[in-house]
């Protein structure tokens, strides 16, 4: 998720149809530049080299778990071509998800440290200056716990991810400039070391010394290894 805002100015996006290192292209209305949706750069255009800001987006949940959180929400759904409105049923990727390719170009991939389709959280985090830091969490980590902690970049972070529903979330450990450590309770809550109890779908602390504290939030994609790897060469790899 980005913002669209640029210098100042609101753009309007839609799909390219095009495919730029395997992976989907945006183009904006006013300009038609092309932009990554990976990475949020503009890679043709009159924009070339401006860069969206990422947005920290929250994680895929049951909606039933949603509803509870924001009972207020409104629903958008969209109609399709023939007037029927879209289906949650039916994954047109499903062939793909279920077989070794990667990408459609058949670019031989070349980064071995993981299996090419193995699923990755990917994150980035500011290092010193302009640079960023970029690390994936391989998914198999979470099949004992739904939480890690780690630090990346020298910023502290808490990765979390359900198995079941496949909620992810990325925060700041930092509370009130202290650095917290969590451990998972039941559900999508978690619990730190003063015994504050927090809702990892808000990032809101609901009980304990730390209630009605939110952590920060920051941006994270589940995707592919070969993509992650393909678009931050640089990146880390979390190991336990």
């Amino acid at each position: 998720m980005y913002s669209r805002d640029i210098d100042g100015k609101t753009y309007t996006f839609g799909v390219s149809g095009k495919l730029w290192r395997d992976a989907l292209v945006m183009y904006d209305y006013q300009t038609r530049s092309l932009w990554s949706h990976i990475t949020g750069e503009a890679i043709q255009g009159p924009l070339t080299g401006k860069q969206l800001k990422p947005l920290a987006s929250m994680p895929q949940i049951a909606w039933k778990t949603w509803q509870l959180n924001y009972p207020e929400t409104q629903v958008l759904s969209v109609p399709t071509r023939d007037g029927m409105r879209e289906s949650i049923n039916q994954d047109v990727y499903a062939d793909y998800h279920a077989s070794q390719r990667a990408g459609v170009s058949g670019m031989n991939y070349t980064d071995n440290r993981l299996l090419s389709k193995s699923l990755v959280i990917g994150v980035q985090a500011p290092a010193k200056g302009d640079d960023m830091q970029f690390r994936a969490y391989p998914l198999i980590h979470f099949t004992e716990t739904a939480i890690i902690n780690d630090i990346l970049a020298g910023v502290s972070l808490l990765i979390f991810h359900d198995k079941t529903s496949f909620a992810t979330a990325v925060f700041k450990r930092d509370v009130a400039g202290k650095i917290r450590t969590f451990r998972q309770k039941d559900g999508h809550f978690a619990e730190d070391d003063t015994a504050t109890r927090w809702n990892l779908i808000t990032g809101e602390a609901v009980s304990g010394k730390g209630r009605g504290s939110r952590l920060e939030r920051l941006p994270a994609v589940n995707i592919y290894w070969f993509a992650w790897a393909r678009y931050y060469p640089q990146t880390t790899i979390y190991n336990q």
